[in-house]
């Protein structure tokens, strides 16, 4: 663990594979990063994923310049708000960091602001202690970026001697649309009836269940509607200022905008200075 010189409310759990969490509350500056036991002045540059835990409410600006080569950045529930000097944003763009986070959290709104691809934190669903075999599981529901799911155990068991322990991880694949109607007794009932309480109490994931579904309805009733066809539109356009003197051809002329998945649409911004005159534009991306 790292702790914080000047703030003993925070401190940091270095997993050792590149994973840093830190734990405390409240909004976190530069001065939370600067720590003890270290040995190097840019500690934070050996870890690529930064893991924001409940309790906190905001990163302030300034703060995550500490964290240069972050791929990914984990925001939990009671994130607020995240400040950025310039040469953070740029980076976060430049190397299109992995926001994580809950569904209809300030992690999602985060991600769409800088145009980052957003994705659900994993979940912890519940411990399994086997007293027979001495083995304790931890269970935990995992989201990939490729829109896979998994339930990964990692299974821990003491070793033959004082502080020693062995153990493994086991991986179960699960249908990427496993939610899809699922509620959380529905999902419950797919694991050992002695991990029925826990998971009936598990909040986190009762909240994802109930927003993956209604995004799920979403989508659903937006293909009904359309059918699942583009939508045709016809315009007939009059120029004011430069009047119609003839037609020397026809053009066929197609303009498509465009969504992505959670139907965010992309604008490009251009500046020109002609003998039309100087003006600032904002235009939906494509040709026409």
């Amino acid at each position: 663990m790292l702790f914080v010189k000047n703030n003993d409310d925070v401190v940091y759990v270095n997993h050792y594979s590149g994973l840093l969490e830190v734990e405390g509350k409240g909004v976190l500056g530069p001065a939370e990063t600067d720590v003890w036991p270290v040995s190097d002045a840019n500690w934070g540059s050996e870890f690529n994923t930064l893991s924001v835990q409940e309790g906190i409410t905001g990163l302030a600006e300034g703060y995550l310049d500490a964290f240069p080569n972050i791929g990914c950045l984990i925001l939990g529930r009671t994130v607020e708000s995240v400040a950025l000097t310039p040469a953070v944003q740029k980076r976060l763009r430049k190397y299109k960091v992995l926001i994580r986070g809950e569904y209809d959290s300030y992690a999602e709104t985060f991600a769409k602001e800088l145009g980052l691809k957003f994705l659900q934190s994993d979940i912890h669903l519940a411990d399994d202690d086997d007293e027979v075999h001495h083995e304790h599981d931890i269970i935990t529901l995992r989201f990939h970026p490729d829109g896979s799911a998994d339930i990964h155990y990692d299974c821990y068991t003491p070793g033959s001697s004082a502080g020693s322990f062995g153990g493994g991880e086991i991986v179960r694949e699960i249908p990427r649309d496993f939610y899809v109607g699922c509620d959380v007794e529905s999902f419950a009932a797919n694991f050992p009836e002695k991990l029925r309480e826990q998971l009936m109490a598990n909040e986190m994931l009762g909240r994802f269940l109930e927003a993956a579904n209604r995004r799920h309805e979403a989508k659903k009733r937006h293909a009904e509607k359309t059918d699942g066809s583009p939508e045709e539109i016809r315009l007939e356009l009059r120029d004011e200022e430069w009047p119609l003197e003839s037609i020397d051809h026809d053009r066929e002329i197609v303009r498509a905008i465009v969504t992505d998945d959670d139907g965010w649409f992309y604008f490009v911004r251009a500046e020109r200075d002609d003998h039309f005159g100087k003006a600032t534009l904002i235009e939906t991306s494509g040709g026409g």
